[in-house]
């Protein structure tokens, strides 16, 4: 019997577009016009292991979109000697249980730097909304008020950055130029010296000076198994009252509870917050009922602009290894 030409195909799964990027990308649609290749996209987020040993099944390569998908040593053995390339979309690669893809000869890539400068504006953004009551303004003015009080201005006010790699030097520099002092606890980051010029304003101190004299803190450091849950109870008593607390690198860095906790006393004076430890957030959530609280819903390295390049990246990635050419290899 004749293989049918599906079964001759190269099959590619992106198992989590939730909600939809890939979907109706040209990035997308170049990958689905390349022939001998068979690409499945799935719109809604597996609801769990089984499913998504369902979705990637036989597949060999595997795009993911989502961190919330995370792919154990048991979910990498279920689909192997057949899946040979994770393709991230995205830099963080905690998700994804790397020492098993090693030794199961795996390849992950990811797409680094593809929005360093979406995620770096939307921290400022949502540092200035957080600084200056926007949303809460807005929406009294919408119901026919015309509130007064004092709002905090930014320059003069000192910025603590808490990881050095790329976003949080790109971070550093929109600061500055708004006229705030940086202060940068590096972690065991490596700074990325490209985007890391010389400057007078900004100097690197310890992870607990930082904490006590900024005004607002900005977290991006990477989710490791050391930096997991770094932002708890006793990191945001030494915070000050007036300080400003700002999340677009991942929600495991930080103990929910306590954020809600601190906000709530007003141990802390706002936050805002890009991502959650489980996404998306849960309408019952503390942080969504709390006035000081913005939220938006992991949409910070979404601009056309990054999107184009991040989503052509991953594409590339796919393309490079099928021709046996491995780029931005994470493992």
């Amino acid at each position: 019997m004749e293989s049918t030409a599906s079964e001759n195909k190269i099959k590619i799964v992106v198992p989590d577009d939730d909600p939809p990027v890939f979907a109706d990308s040209a990035a997308m649609a170049r990958l689905n016009r390349m022939p001998n290749l068979e690409v499945h996209s799935f719109t809604e987020r597996p609801s769990g292991p089984n499913e998504l040993i369902e979705r990637i099944s036989g597949c060999h390569t595997l795009i993911v979109a989502r961190t919330t998908t995370r792919l154990t040593n048991a979910i990498l053995e279920s689909v192997t000697p057949d899946l040979k390339h994770i393709a991230i979309w995205g830099t963080a690669a905690d998700h994804v249980a790397l020492e098993s893809a090693r030794r199961l000869g795996v390849v992950v890539t990811n797409t680094p730097n593809a929005a360093t400068v979406a995620v770096a504006e939307h921290a400022l953004a949502l540092l200035m909304s957080l600084a200056r009551k926007i949303p809460q303004l807005d929406l009294r003015v919408r119901e026919g008020e015309w509130p007064g009080g004092q709002l905090t201005q930014l320059a003069g006010k000192t910025l603590g950055i808490v990881g050095t790699g790329a976003v949080g030097i790109r971070l550093a520099r929109i600061a500055e130029g708004i006229g705030m002092r940086v202060l940068t606890s590096s972690l065991t980051e490596v700074t990325d010296t490209a985007e890391n010029d010389d400057s007078s304003n900004r100097t690197e101190v310890s992870f607990p000076d930082l904490l006590a004299n900024s005004d607002a803190i900005s977290i991006h450091a990477r989710l490791t198994p050391q930096t997991r849950a770094m932002f708890g109870p006793a990191e945001f008593s030494r915070m000050k009252p007036t300080a400003l607390f700002i999340n677009t690198a991942r929600g495991q860095l930080v103990n929910n509870r306590a954020l809600a906790e601190a906000l709530a006393n007003e141990t802390i004076a706002g936050a805002a917050l890009d991502v959650f430890s489980s996404e998306p957030l849960d309408r019952s959530s503390t942080l969504a009922h709390l006035p000081n609280v913005i939220l938006t819903p992991h949409i910070a390295s979404n601009t056309a602009e990054a999107l184009t390049v991040s989503l052509n990246m991953v594409v590339d990635n796919v393309v490079d290894f099928l021709q046996d050419r491995v780029r931005h290899r994470v493992s």
